[in-house]
């Protein structure tokens, strides 16, 4: 065996093992995909080993691709993180691609702004924003961070979960439903009317302002993970929504909904960032997080100053 290690091979190998696709890698790393492949056979030869087999459908590490992964990752991580860490102490625009992953409400409530600020900023720097409605995970799916928002707790993970924020919850209909249903008065009312949510939210948990506690269990009218779909239908009168209640501050404002069961909350909706469990976050990440953080308290600074007028 050769002493003299080509380490872009074992780059490569690493990328692919990670997004699980040659495709990915190859589109991430904007080269050819052949030179992929070709790579990866090189650094098979070179070691001996077969490192991943190869199906129609997917790819599947081997036990030495496996273990060989286990041993390099966490060198090349930290390698990038080095050099990020570098390059971003000069005062020179970023490069490259930021790739997001978030759900609907988010990206349009909160990220459009942040990232309209780090466009001005960062001309050179492409944004890449993935519209989605289950949590996905950032090291296989090649974004760099994903957002996720739950009311219930994140699942075991390798990934480093921060919580951003939690938004309030509530329950909201058009004039014209609670004109011809009436307002109702308990959450045992809405057993017979339409609801609009998403599954992930099923069922619906409320507690009272004297701790008493109901579970609404029928099904949707319509479901949906997209927020805007929600508000929309119940901006039409085609049942009640569930949403936070920022997202349907506008709405509201406008006559267009109003809040129902104000005596009763729902669990709040927490937003968590995921990002790979790195020892540095890369600067273009933590560029995002900083904004969103600064996002979130001028926000709230602005609801405190609401309140006390």
């Amino acid at each position: 065996m050769s002493r003299t290690n080509d380490w872009n091979d074992w780059y490569l190998f690493n990328c692919v093992a990670q997004l699980g696709s040659f495709s990915r890698a190859a589109e991430r790393l904007q080269l050819p995909k052949s030179t992929v492949s070709t790579s990866l056979a090189r650094l098979e030869e070179k070691l001996g080993s077969r490192l991943l087999e190869r199906s129609t459908r997917r790819l599947r590490l081997t036990e030495a691709g496996f273990h060989l992964l286990e041993e390099i990752s966490p060198l090349f991580a930290r390698l990038e993180d080095v050099a990020d860490h570098l390059q971003g102490q000069t005062e020179a625009p970023l490069r490259g691609t930021l790739r997001i992953a978030a759900p609907y409400e988010f990206a349009s409530l909160h990220l459009s702004p942040v990232l309209c600020d780090i466009m001005q900023a960062h001309p050179e720097l492409h944004i890449e924003v993935d519209v989605i409605s289950n949590q996905t995970d950032p090291l296989s799916s090649g974004h760099d961070l994903s957002f996720v928002m739950t009311s219930q707790p994140l699942p075991d993970s390798n990934l480093l979960g921060k919580r951003l924020y939690t938004l309030q919850q509530g329950l909201f209909a058009a004039p014209a439903l609670l004109a011809a249903r009436g307002q109702p008065q308990h959450p045992s009312a809405l057993e017979d009317w339409p609801l609009l949510g998403a599954a992930s939210a099923l069922p619906w948990h409320m507690r009272h302002a004297d701790g008493t506690t109901f579970t609404l269990q029928q099904g949707l009218h319509l479901q949906t993970a997209n927020a805007g779909l929600r508000l929309q239908a119940a901006i039409a009168g085609r049942g009640v929504c569930l949403v936070s209640c920022n997202f349907a501050a506008t709405a509201l404002a406008a006559g267009q909904l109003q809040r129902i069961l104000t005596d009763w909350t729902l669990p709040p909706l927490k937003t968590y960032a995921l990002v790979p469990n790195r020892s540095l976050h890369p600067t273009k990440t933590r560029l995002l997080l900083d904004g969103l953080e600064r996002h979130f308290a001028a926000t709230a600074q602005q609801a405190v100053q609401t309140r006390s007028r």
